[in-house]
């Protein structure tokens, strides 16, 4: 779902808090790293500069893409200006609590209380 995490060193000055795990990304506080791997591209932002990566971005090889936020109140980009979405699409368009990264992931045991990421955009 995120590329270019596998073999991390573990330095850097952008933190990226996943549930139980943490990386350390090359970059500075209040800009984005962009990492990649056989499987696509993943752009990783820190987007208020407290040096907490808040933004993720993600492009697919297969062409689908995946777009995650931290904060929905700083993402009310996600929505439509008047609040409400598209014809045909439910009340739960742009930003839904529930579909974590975890709680998205087909692996067994992933919790999906465990990290505060919500998905905004995907295709």
């Amino acid at each position: 779902m995120f590329h270019g995490l596998e073999g991390l060193d573990g330095g850097g000055d952008l933190t990226l808090d996943l549930g139980d795990d943490q990386y350390l990304l090359e970059g500075v506080p209040g800009e984005s790293v962009t990492l990649a791997d056989a499987g696509g591209s993943t752009v990783y932002a820190d987007l208020d500069g407290d040096g907490i990566i808040d933004h993720i971005s993600s492009t697919h090889a297969d062409g689908g893409y995946d777009v995650y936020t931290a904060d929905p109140h700083r993402a009310a980009w996600g929505l439509p200006a008047d609040g409400n979405p598209p014809s045909g699409e439910p009340r739960t368009w742009g930003l839904t609590p529930g579909a974590t990264p975890e709680s998205v992931d087909p692996r067994p045991g992933i919790s999906p209380e465990k990290a505060g990421w919500h998905w905004i955009d995907g295709g």
